[in-house]
């Protein structure tokens, strides 16, 4: 049975707020959906500066808790016209993909969406992606930097390419799942394993150390490091890569154009 996979992106009031603004989603095929929303809480002037959507801009449109299905670019299946619902179906339905999924997942939560399984595309790159030189972390994971950095941005079609709009990030997304699948290892199970994991980490960027990776200070100062897993408690994803090269566990599971 082929797995159905939706990219998502949301837009939001701010980082803490995470009241929704904009939705957008795609299969890749039928499905579409790009809306706006105009959200209970106030948009941060910082928000706005990354997606430049306003109050003004959203003063006529609906809330997320009044909005309807429009029959354009939805799931045949789905009968009823309840956006809350609608979106409650399709994460029963499908696999949801996003770049860091665990923000949106929670904006959507917030709107009592529950969305069953899903997959971090940013997880996945951290496993996947080192420097081929040092074998520490790249310069960065971020959507819009993998998006040059492996090159999907020559394949585009032009009318997607609207840098932090929620709609071309899904598009980007979609690229970037579509070549991770096609150029790693990676099965559906295990990218769903490794989204429930921390994320991967493989070079300190501060401390004596900076720039250093987590295996090369393991051979020279043990101690240090042991002693690092103990001050970052506040850190689980860091303490849990700690862990991982102090019992030797392998770098990755995927395994690049294996």
């Amino acid at each position: 049975m082929d797995q159905k996979f939706l990219f998502f992106d949301t837009e939001t009031t701010d980082v803490q707020s995470k009241d929704l603004v904009q939705l957008a989603f795609t299969d890749g095929k039928d499905i579409i959906f790009n809306e706006y929303f105009k959200p209970q809480n106030k948009i941060s002037y910082s928000a706005m500066a990354v997606h430049h959507i306003t109050p003004e801009f959203l003063e006529d449109k609906d809330t997320f808790e009044s909005a309807k299905v429009k029959k354009q670019g939805k799931d045949i299946e789905f009968k009823g016209t309840s956006l809350k619902d609608y979106l409650n179906f399709l994460g029963q339905k499908y696999i949801w993909v996003a770049h860091n999924v665990e923000f949106d997942l929670e904006v959507l939560q917030e709107k009592g969406v529950v969305i069953n399984k899903y997959i971090c595309t940013y997880k996945l790159a951290r496993n996947l992606f080192e420097d081929e030189r040092t074998g520490g972390d790249i310069e960065s994971y971020s959507l819009q930097f993998l998006r040059y950095y492996l090159g999907l941005y020559r394949k585009e079609q032009t009318e997607h390419n609207t840098a932090h709009d929620a709609m071309s990030d899904v598009f980007f997304l979609k690229d970037l799942f579509n070549y991770i699948q096609e150029n790693s290892k990676f099965t559906v199970e295990q990218m769903l394993m490794v989204t429930k994991q921390p994320a991967f980490i493989r070079t300190i960027s501060f401390g004596k150390y900076a720039g250093r990776t987590l295996e090369d200070i393991a051979k020279l100062d043990r101690e240090y490091l042991e002693w690092l897993e103990e001050t970052v408690s506040d850190r689980p994803d860091l303490v849990w890569n700690i862990e991982r090269v102090l019992s030797g566990s392998s770098d990755n599971i995927g395994g690049l154009f294996g």
